[in-house]
């Protein structure tokens, strides 16, 4: 595979990938077994950051594509 056929999407998992190596190598480090940091990485993505980026995803879709802001919707 050619660099001219690699996404932004392979580049963006090359990079979450290796910060979660690091991050899982470093908890191992502090005496952490790989599958229960794996398992609380899992759980932490799924109950707070999926939902919420979910939630914000639907709510910037919501919004008219003509949508300009005054700064005054708060």
């Amino acid at each position: 595979m050619t660099n001219d056929l690699i996404s932004p999407a392979d580049d963006l998992h090359e990079i979450v990938e290796r910060k979660l190596v690091a991050l899982v190598s470093e908890m191992e480090n502090a005496d952490w077994n790989a599958l229960d940091v794996a398992h609380a990485i899992n759980n932490i993505i799924q109950s707070k950051w999926l939902h919420q980026a979910e939630r914000l995803q639907a709510a910037q879709d919501a919004l008219s594509e003509n949508f300009v802001s005054d700064g005054n919707e708060g």
